[in-house]
């Protein structure tokens, strides 16, 4: 199913970088062969909608983490994204995406599993574009398979 988005015109600090932005909550279904769905929900990464956060991980599987790798400090963006959800990647699991590498090539996704290690975590980290299919569901693959290592791929 195509997914629905709620992006407008970046009227803040954002339209710097680019000239949309999501403003509410992002939504796609993927169905997997066994006949089951994957409900993917997509949120604004600004703090001011953080009310929307909690709301959104309320009966998640887990956490699919972007990063836009043109950022000025990428690390801390990551750093801020799994402190803010802690408790629920605790309880779950998460994965990383970095976007945008085409256009900065630093850090390296190795760079980032090190970053990771010294937080003391280590969930699956690609380079990816948002807007690709494959990449999206390599994604929630990983997802699935740091939740329950036995799944097989069919």
């Amino acid at each position: 199913m195509p997914p629905i988005k709620t992006d407008a015109a970046a009227s803040d600090m954002t339209k710097a970088r680019k000239s949309s932005t999501t403003v509410a909550m992002d939504y796609g279904l993927i169905h997997l062969a066994g006949g089951e769905k994957i409900h993917l929900y997509g949120t604004p990464g600004q703090e001011r909608f953080d009310f929307m956060w909690d709301i959104l991980v309320t009966g998640g599987i887990g956490l699919i983490l972007l990063l836009d790798n043109t950022r000025s400090d990428p690390f801390q963006d990551m750093k801020f994204f799994l402190d803010a959800f802690d408790k629920f990647i605790g309880e779950t699991g998460v994965a990383i995406g970095v976007t945008q590498m085409d256009i900065s090539a630093t850090p390296t996704i190795d760079d980032y599993h090190l970053q990771l290690k010294v937080l003391g975590i280590t969930p699956p980290v690609f380079a990816v574009d948002a807007r690709v299919k494959n990449d999206v569901s390599l994604l929630v693959q990983s997802l699935l398979f740091t939740l329950d290592p036995g799944l097989e791929e069919e």
